[in-house]
């Protein structure tokens, strides 16, 4: 019987043979296209983890190391993707941050700081206190991820999550 085969049937010695054999490899696969320890840790777990989830799909023509590395080239474009759209994201937020801070008014500017503090409020625990950090007390993606014991990619999703809510109740 097949590697691939043996896979397909949910054998998880091959998944973890496979997982010995390959996954310094994919490892640097990732850490070559980003210059991120964590990072690439990252996005190799999510390609095993995605190898075992499709393991039924996967096609006896190609060998397992072909069909890993489409995997993992898949996750890396989505993380290319993720990452763009995040840093539009802030972007725009920084822009328009600078902006309101030129308000002519000054009654709209408090308009505005109170929509914001009471958008902040509404926001989860976690996700309020890194929103906090970050648009407060400047502090790096980095930064608060070492400061609440977090991955940097959990900060992330949380500033992400944060903006997006703000702009909803905003809009």
């Amino acid at each position: 019987m097949s590697v691939i085969s043996q896979l397909n049937d949910g054998n998880e010695k091959v998944f973890k043979q496979i997982y010995d054999l390959l996954h310094r490899k994919v490892f640097r696969f990732f850490l070559k296209r980003n210059d991120s320890h964590d990072i690439a840790k990252e996005l190799t777990q999510k390609t095993f983890v995605k190898l075992w989830q499709y393991r039924h799909t996967l096609k006896e023509e190609f060998t397992i190391e072909t069909q890993l590395f489409t995997i993992a080239n898949s996750i890396l474009v989505d993380h290319y993707r993720r990452e763009t759209h995040q840093n539009n994201m802030q972007a725009n937020i920084a822009v328009r941050m600078r902006d309101n801070h030129t308000v002519a008014h000054p009654m709209q500017e408090f308009e505005q700081v109170n929509y914001l503090n009471a958008a902040i409020a509404n926001l989860p625990p976690v996700r309020k206190k890194v929103i906090e950090l970050r648009l407060t007390h400047g502090f790096t993606n980095k930064e608060i991820a070492h400061h609440l014991s977090i991955h940097v990619k959990t900060v992330e999703d949380h500033i992400t999550k944060a903006l997006r809510h703000i702009r909803s109740i905003h809009l």
